[in-house]
C-alpha cells in the first residue's frame, strides 16, 4: 500500500500541469455626459466588456478585459479625429488624462459619444492608430479610441484590435486597394474573410471582427461580420465552405494578440505615455 502511495505521489510530481494563463488589461471609459450618468449606462459598459471577453475566449485569445474607471466628461468635439487629438493633447475636458489613467490602472482609454461623426457622417468608432511596433503597443498615447454607444461590443473589439496591432486584412485591401489595410504588427495580424467586392452576398462569404463594417462593401449592409478574431485553428460552419476561420500566413489575429499580450497590459506600471 505504501509503495502504491509513493508511486501516485511521484506520478503527480512528474506529470506536467498546463495552466491556461490570461493577460488582463484595464479599460477606462470616458462617456460624454449627454449620454447620461445612469446605472443603465454602466450596465451597458459591463455588457460590452463581457461580450468582448467572449470574443477573446471563442477565438482562443488569452486576453481578459476589465473596467477600471468610468468618467462622464463634457467634451465639445464630435469628429472622431478631433476627439482623439483632444485626448492625446489632454485638452477639451481631457485634462491630466494619462496621469489619471495610470492611477486607475488603465491600459486603454475609450471615449464614448452618441454624436460621433467621421468625415461629416455618423460613425461607429475610430482608433488613434494601427499600432505596429512594440513601442507603440506599449504606449498609452497610442492606446486611445472613440466609439458610438449604439455600435456596442463589436466596435469596441474592432477598434481595440487596431490598438493591439491588428488591421482589416487582405480581403478589405482587395476591395479598397492602396490604403494599406493589411499592414499590421505582423503579416498574419489581420482580419480574414472570403468573398468579393460587389456588395451582394453569396453563400460562403464571411468576414471576422477585423473585417468589421467592410462587410457592407463585400456582402451588403445587412450582413455583419462574425464575432471572432481570425484563427486558422478555429473551425466554425459560419467560416465559409471550409469552415476554417483564418489563415496561418495572412489571417491569424489570435496568434498576434497572444504574442502582443506582454506589451498590451501593465502600461500604468511602466509609466509610459
Amino acid at each position: 500500500m505504501h509503495g502504491l502511495l509513493r508511486w501516485l505521489i511521484c506520478a503527480l510530481v512528474l506529470v506536467p500541469v498546463w495552466v491556461h494563463a490570461e493577460t488582463g488589461f484595464g479599460l477606462m471609459f470616458l462617456v460624454h455626459d449627454s449620454v447620461g450618468e445612469t446605472p443603465a449606462m454602466r450596465q451597458r459598459l459591463d455588457a460590452w466588456v463581457a461580450e468582448l471577453n467572449r470574443y477573446y475566449h471563442d477565438s482562443q485569445v488569452e486576453l481578459h478585459a476589465r473596467i477600471v474607471e468610468v468618467r462622464f466628461v463634457p467634451f465639445a468635439a464630435r469628429d472622431a479625429r478631433e476627439i482623439l487629438a483632444a485626448m492625446s493633447g489632454e485638452w477639451d475636458g481631457f485634462g491630466n488624462l494619462f496621469a489619471g489613467a495610470r492611477r486607475a490602472g488603465a491600459d486603454f482609454i475609450v471615449a464614448v459619444t452618441a454624436d460621433l461623426t467621421m468625415n461629416g457622417k455618423p460613425g461607429c468608432g475610430r482608433a488613434v492608430a494601427v499600432n505596429k511596433s512594440r513601442e507603440d503597443l506599449a504606449s498609452m498615447r497610442k492606446s486611445l479610441m472613440v466609439m458610438n454607444p449604439a455600435c456596442g461590443a463589436h466596435t469596441l473589439a474592432h477598434e481595440l484590435g487596431h490598438l493591439m496591432g491588428l488591421n482589416h486584412g487582405t480581403l478589405v485591401d482587395a476591395c479598397e486597394p492602396g490604403k494599406r489595410h493589411a499592414v499590421a504588427s505582423s503579416p498574419y495580424a489581420n482580419g480574414f474573410g472570403v468573398g468579393n467586392c460587389d456588395g451582394r452576398w453569396q453563400p460562403g462569404e464571411f468576414g471576422d471582427i477585423m473585417v468589421g463594417g467592410w462587410m457592407g462593401r463585400i456582402a451588403g449592409n445587412d450582413k455583419g461580420s462574425l464575432p471572432l478574431f481570425s484563427n486558422p485553428r478555429v473551425h466554425d460552419p459560419r467560416c465559409g465552405e471550409r469552415g476554417i476561420c483564418g489563415d496561418p500566413v495572412m489571417g491569424d489575429a489570435a496568434r498576434a494578440l497572444n504574442e502582443n499580450a506582454p506589451f498590451l497590459a501593465g502600461k500604468s506600471r511602466r509609466g509610459k505615455d
